[in-house]
């Protein structure tokens, strides 16, 4: 086994184990036994610690979730049309399920999921969430969304978190590509619902210690 296919082996094998266990079961000894790999230290060599490891596993899948991701983005720039809650959704989605759902094998939306429950792996989740393509689908998202700009905060979140959520739930089930492709088409359908449905958020909170007469005007 060469050096690469080692490392990849560490890698998704370490995915796998958060993904039906948890992190806790996560431990440099345990990768190596499920990846087969004899030389004690490997998984030291090539990663130095656990969270390296984590950031190996992370940076495999989101690196090409990124790069599509820019390059739908991109897309919608150069069409020259303002872009729609739809075209953003879909650019938060369909790299996630391309990396899931489309991929055979796959077990990282249950490797994201563990990150709704565990603040260590949030973290790891959290600092690839920087990359620039998810801060601009962010920002479309919350910047489309009708709804008042903290209410629309949320639903950007709620999104992100329901997509996570879905892609994990049907992820390892035996599926046709046909109930694949009509899975992620209605996971789209459902976050353009959350973001565009109506509110019972006033528009304006009062602010509390502000005083009024009993007219209600402000004194």
């Amino acid at each position: 086994m060469t050096r690469t296919t080692s490392r990849h082996a560490m890698i998704e094998a370490a995915e796998r184990i958060v993904a039906e266990r948890g992190l806790p079961a996560l431990t440099l000894k345990e990768v190596q036994l499920v990846a087969r790999q004899a030389n004690k230290s490997a998984a030291t060599y090539h990663f130095g610690s656990r969270d390296g490891l984590l950031d190996a596993v992370v940076e495999l899948r989101m690196t090409p979730a990124d790069t599509r991701r820019r390059a739908m983005l991109d897309d919608l720039d150069a069409s020259g049309t303002a872009p729609t809650i739809r075209a953003a959704v879909e650019a938060l989605v369909l790299p996630l399920a391309a990396e899931t759902l489309y991929r055979d094998g796959s077990c990282y939306a249950r490797f994201l999921a563990q990150a709704m429950f565990d603040p260590a792996l949030a973290d790891t989740i959290r600092k690839h969430l920087r990359a620039e393509s998810y801060r601009r689908v962010e920002y479309l998202l919350s910047d489309l969304c009708p709804a008042p700009d903290e209410v629309a905060s949320w639903r950007t979140d709620n999104v992100v978190l329901l997509t996570m959520a879905s892609l994990a739930a049907r992820e390892g089930t035996d599926r046709t590509p046909a109930q694949t492709a009509a899975i992620v088409a209605d996971l789209i359908d459902t976050c353009v619902a959350v973001l565009e449905a109506p509110t019972s958020v006033p528009h304006s909170t009062p602010d509390p210690t502000e005083q009024t007469d009993p007219q209600g005007v402000s004194l």
